[in-house]
């Protein structure tokens, strides 16, 4: 009986604990409209996502702008300024989005490109860096030295999820796409590195020098053998596990994420090799293929847009007008700077070696587009230098208040003129159209060919040919043709008209024979 009461005292205890934490508690206050603005922005995202990469520009401004409608100046003052959640978050969002880039790339592409792009993302980023912060010092001389090269490595590199975003389904001639893919996924933990070394100085007097080199050589070493090894091994475990099609993108999550961890746990770049196993993970056979691409697509889309609605509630308008309006101005220039002078310079200085087209050229060095990873990078000073009373430097808000603009001003230029300066370059190759249906084939096991349709745009090699015209290599086999919602078993005289969506089966080396048939030609 005794035993009896002192359970039912628990349980009132427990129950109590519950109502205070559901009643009275802040955050559970505020559940319910935390949970219907999330979805309104999911839904509002979703919607709105396509005409972002249709005009060059990241979803992700419109919540950067929402973010600020909602926080401490806005409709409902909500007051965000954890710095350490948005590392965190922002950490494991980027490793997330480098993973879904290394899954997405072939090893071909990574041959024909990536001498140029390993230089791009090691001495493109620190040649970025030094250029930016000599035009931020020589606008602002009040700043140090150490100060300034600590914004140039914050804007260094380019933005990953941007890039791969906007290039989705383009068709560039020459080598350009590749190199910037390529670079743009291998940057990044170039940009972390110098982030962490020149904070240091910033915040403890601490000489970059020969340490600075060595954390840099040792995060790359690391990062990269560490990529290439789990990589083979979460490969070996995705091929073998018999989890079913429900469970399979979780562990294909987890395989990202330990990755991610591990590195990092053992002084590596986490997200170097979140990008180098991706990559191994992507160029080989695995269940489930096309369920665990949709899903990292999904949640590399998740995760930028979230950086950049959090980067809203991170910024305090009037603060920055009231007191730094000419951080506001300064930003906007310094993002300009970047477009127009430090990317330039040095990108095309580093293509001339490897004897690049001008042409590609020019177009590698206007793609450096910024989105969500200066975000991420600007609160690594702030977490070192915030004070233990939780006042805040004003050399942070200075930080926070130029990378805030450049952002913004970086992601409408170059990202808004990406595309009239490929045509203007007649870099536009024409681009495959994302199909409106998709008829996969869903396989527990590996299959050692790719399963993909496509939809037939007006005017490429397959409009209006039989499917032997079209003459297809006898690796590339064709499933079956929908067409105003009925299905057509495919024979040598069935011809695909526009309009049509087709569903091959075919070798990996066949890819781009595939793509060059249903390629929407760029008008002249």
């Amino acid at each position: 009986m005794l035993l009896f009461e002192s359970k039912a005292a628990q349980r009132l205890k427990i129950y109590s604990l519950l109502k205070v934490l559901l009643l009275e508690h802040l955050f559970f206050e505020q559940l319910p409209f935390i949970t219907l603005i999330v979805g309104v922005l999911l839904a509002v995202g979703a919607i709105l996502g396509r005409l972002g990469r249709f005009i060059g520009l990241p979803a992700g401004l419109l919540f950067l702008v929402v973010g600020m409608l909602i926080g401490e100046d806005g409709i409902w003052g909500v007051e965000f300024d954890d710095f350490d959640l948005t590392y965190a978050l922002g950490s494991t969002a980027l490793g997330l989005i480098l993973f879904h880039g290394g899954l997405s790339t072939p090893v071909a592409t990574l041959k024909c490109a990536w001498k140029p792009a390993l230089a791009l993302a090691t001495l493109g980023v620190i040649g970025v860096t030094v250029v930016t912060a000599f035009g931020l010092w020589i606008t602002n001389p009040e700043n140090t030295i150490a100060v300034c090269l600590l914004i140039g490595a914050i804007l260094g590199s380019t933005d990953a999820a941007a890039v791969f975003d906007l290039l989705a389904g383009q068709k560039l001639k020459g080598r350009a796409k590749e190199i910037i893919e390529v670079e743009s996924g291998l940057n990044d933990p170039m940009a972390f590195v110098l982030v962490f070394g020149f904070t240091a100085q910033v915040a403890y007097g601490t000489e970059p020098g020969m340490p600075l080199v060595w954390f840099l050589c040792e995060q790359m070493f690391l990062g990269a053998i560490l990529g290439v090894v789990l990589g083979w091994i979460w490969l070996h475990i995705l091929r073998k596990a018999r989890v079913g099609p429900g469970l399979y993108p979780v562990l294909a999550i987890a395989a990202a994420i330990t990755t991610l961890g591990i590195t990092m746990q053992l002084g590596g770049s986490g997200l170097l090799a979140a990008y180098l196993a991706g990559m191994v993970i992507g160029n080989h056979s695995i269940p489930y293929r096309p369920t665990v691409d949709r899903i990292f697509a999904t949640l590399a889309w998740a995760s930028q847009i979230t950086m950049f609605f959090i980067l809203g509630l991170l910024v305090t308008p009037s603060l920055l007008i009231a007191d730094h309006y000419e951080l506001m101005i300064g930003g906007a220039l310094l993002a300009l700077w970047v477009a127009f002078v430090s990317r330039p310079l040095v990108v095309g200085t580093i293509l001339l070696v490897f004897r690049v087209p001008w042409r590609e050229n020019l177009l590698i060095c206007w793609s450096g587009l910024r989105g969500a990873v200066p975000i991420i990078l600007a609160t690594v000073p702030v977490l070192a230098m915030s004070t233990g009373n939780d006042a805040m430097d004003p050399n942070l808000v200075r930080i926070y208040g130029v990378v805030f603009m450049a952002v913004v001003v970086g992601s409408i230029v170059p990202g808004f003129l990406v595309r009239p300066v490929t045509r203007w370059l007649a870099m536009n190759a024409g681009r495959v159209m994302e199909p409106e249906v998709e008829l996969d084939i869903v396989s527990g096991g590996t299959l050692e060919h790719i399963n993909k349709t496509f939809f037939v745009s007006s005017g490429s090699v397959a409009d209006g040919r039989t499917i032997k015209e079209i003459g297809f290599s006898h690796g590339v086999t064709v499933v079956m043709v929908l067409r105003n919602g009925e299905l057509h078993t495919p024979h040598g005289t069935l011809r695909v008209l526009a309009g049509d969506h087709v569903m091959l089966v075919y070798k990996p080396k066949f890819a781009l024979e595939v793509e060059h048939s249903f390629i929407k030609r760029a008008e002249a």
